[in-house]
């Protein structure tokens, strides 16, 4: 009896040394939920965003500042905006609904979208509804967005690798918000052939495609005007033409609007 009884006691301390120990794990993923809750689905969700997106892990990469255009081309204008563009000759313009492209003789094509067509997201999202605006001032109110050019800045510089789920939770809420922009903004030509942003003096924005590939290249630019513009280059089929970073960082420096007294 006193065999079965030592054998009852020893099968009581077990199972309330793993009761305790269950309780005990259970307070900390509870302690753990409701502390970093946020985060780890933050985390979880980046990941599984990056599986059906690879893109989303692309930031850009800075451009250096340009040395100062001395010479340019012929001047285009279009939209009450005009611009320098590199090459010689005279380019015939064919418009469409929502931009100009500037066929050049050599096979240069330079395509100029409408600015007033540019959806200004960050007004849009201020226009909203209140409660709309009241979340989106509470996520950013220890890092304000105050223009286009920030808030795309943020947007494509957020990538799912930045999470975790220790972070802080206010972090987390602003990066899971940055994220899902990202996937409704999208890329305006696929990250891989290149993806990269300038912050100069008077224009900012980002650039898509690497011309060094021979690939298209789109343009995305914001003056310290709250204006955008868009661009994209490219060449005719069968043009052996190239077009290059100078021809690039060209373009951006001479975007202006058109002197009132010329439209």
């Amino acid at each position: 009896m006193s065999a079965i009884r030592v054998m009852t006691d020893d099968d009581e301390k077990s199972s309330s040394t793993t009761a305790i120990a269950l309780a005990v794990l259970a307070i900390v993923v509870a302690l753990f939920t409701v502390k970093f809750g946020l985060q780890t689905l933050t985390w979880v969700e980046g990941k599984m965003w990056a599986s059906q997106s690879p893109w989303l892990n692309f930031v850009p990469q800075p451009l250096p500042a340009p040395t100062p255009a001395t010479s340019a081309g012929p001047q285009l204008k279009a939209y009450d905006f005009e611009v320098n563009a590199p090459w010689p000759g005279e380019p015939k313009p064919v418009p469409t609904e929502t931009y100009v492209a500037f066929h050049y003789p050599s096979g240069q094509i330079l395509a100029f979208f409408d600015p007033g067509a540019q959806l200004d997201t960050l007004r849009s999202i201020q226009n909203s509804n209140p409660a709309e605006f009241e979340r989106f001032t509470n996520v950013f109110v220890d890092k304000p967005i105050n223009s286009n050019f920030e808030l795309y800045r943020d947007v494509y510089g957020a990538a799912p690798s930045q999470a975790s789920p220790l972070m802080d939770a206010r972090d987390a809420s602003r990066l899971n918000v940055l994220l899902l922009w990202k996937l409704a903004f999208g890329m305006d030509l696929p990250a891989s052939t290149g993806f990269y942003s300038y912050d100069w003096n008077n224009i900012h924005g980002f650039q898509f495609g690497d011309p060094a590939q021979g690939v298209p290249v789109a343009l995305r630019a914001f003056d310290d005007r709250s204006h955008q513009f868009r661009f994209v280059l490219a060449t005719a089929p069968g043009s052996n033409v190239k077009i290059t970073q100078d021809d690039i960082d060209k373009i951006l420096q001479t975007i202006q609007p058109v002197p009132f007294v010329d439209r």
